[in-house]
């Protein structure tokens, strides 16, 4: 009742619906999950839905609402595979909407904005679209769909750059808000040194990649990357934590590349800041990212970040806080990971400096959460 009359003073609370494609692993459902758990503390009511995975679903959630959206994206299939569910999608959102009416509707992706402008009733409902990044040959398929949304979120300053250039979405439409950074858990000294020894084994450096097993994540890059510096810096380790579709794969190409005794497969773990504790730098191979949370992550324990010039990224890393390569350029990585790992006071200040940055407002909950109100309050305004 409290957090009711709390939300209730900057008006009344709002009913909002949060589609994903789906709730498996990575950064989208995650963000959705903590955007929706700080709507819920300010007294909003707050319902997901997609199609659930190893994160979010009916087990978690009863409320939740079973959308197979996932199979609408390319992942699908052949297109009358997908269009049928489409179809569906839009049916089930459809006659829930009827049942349970909402403030605004807010998609993540393409595939659950085009499913809600085609559910949403004759009284319209602002649908929101978020852009959370993509491959460049995707920006006008995205905007296509998006241009017809009352409102386009994208969590970094180039993206709605790209989105307006490439895409033709009007700088009007298009509203910036940064990523939630939660804060990071105070990770025990001795379980950071265990944790440490274990990985390094008899090397001398430790750099750490969190990352979703996937083609976005650039993995084949990073374990080219590894192949080349088990040469040349025989004692620096790598460790990547994470899974994704493609682990057999990637752990194949790792075997064949013989990298395996330089390179740890060290699967998914809740506790990726115990990870990053450890490390001596962390380490991202993206090919897109439209912010790149996890540097932040990085950043929230004072270690440096060497990272690829992705659109977002570029927002989040300099020269005072770790170093940017082109996408794709394996020297021009290892150049920059060997260049901090060789310079122990440089990188120690360094880590000062990304411990700061992580303190930024654009990345605190709250300052992210009372952006997202304010604009939706804006939003549901403007249809009455």
């Amino acid at each position: 009742m409290m957090k009711e009359i709390d939300a209730a003073k900057n008006g009344s609370p709002l009913s909002i619906l949060q589609i994903g494609t789906q709730f498996e692993l990575g950064g989208i459902p995650r963000h959705m999950i903590d955007l929706s758990r700080s709507l819920r503390d300010q007294g909003h009511s707050v319902t997901l839905a997609g199609t659930p995975g190893k994160w979010y679903g009916p087990e978690n959630d009863p409320d939740f609402l079973e959308l197979p959206i996932r199979y609408v994206a390319s992942e699908g299939g052949r297109l009358p595979v997908r269009l049928g569910h489409l179809a569906t999608s839009v049916r089930r959102l459809r006659m829930w909407l009827r049942r349970n009416p909402v403030d605004l509707i807010h998609t993540h992706e393409s595939a659950p904005a085009l499913v809600s402008m085609l559910a949403r009733p004759s009284r319209p409902v602002p649908v929101v679209v978020t852009y959370h990044g993509a491959e460049p040959e995707r920006i006008l398929t995205f905007s296509r769909i998006a241009r017809k949304c009352d409102l386009v979120i994208t969590p970094s300053k180039g993206c709605a750059r790209e989105l307006a250039e490439i895409g033709g979405i009007s700088t009007d439409k298009l509203k910036v808000i940064y990523l939630a950074a939660p804060a990071s858990p105070e990770e025990p000294e001795k379980e950071v040194l265990d944790l440490r020894r274990q990985l390094l084994g008899d090397g001398d450096r430790l750099v750490v990649m969190v990352a979703r097993l996937a083609y976005q994540k650039g993995v084949d890059i990073l374990i080219d990357c590894v192949a080349r510096m088990k040469k040349t810096h025989p004692g620096y380790r790598f460790v990547l934590v994470g899974d994704g579709p493609l682990r057999e794969e990637y752990m194949a190409m790792a075997n064949e590349k013989g990298v395996l005794s330089h390179l740890n497969f060290a699967g998914r773990s809740d506790r990726v800041h115990l990870y990053l504790c450890a490390a001596d730098l962390s380490l991202l191979t993206s090919r897109w990212e439209a912010l790149g949370l996890v540097i932040v992550e990085s950043f929230q324990t004072g270690t440096p970040a060497v990272a690829t010039a992705c659109t977002g990224v570029t927002e989040l890393v300099d020269e005072t806080v770790g170093r940017l390569a082109p996408i794709g350029d394996v020297e021009a990585i290892c150049s920059a990971v060997s260049e901090l790992l060789s310079d122990t006071a440089r990188l120690e200040q360094m880590g000062r400096a990304a411990l700061a940055r992580s303190r930024e407002d654009r990345f605190d909950p709250n300052y992210i959460c009372s952006q997202f109100e304010a604009t939706y309050r804006a939003i549901t305004a403007q249809g009455r």
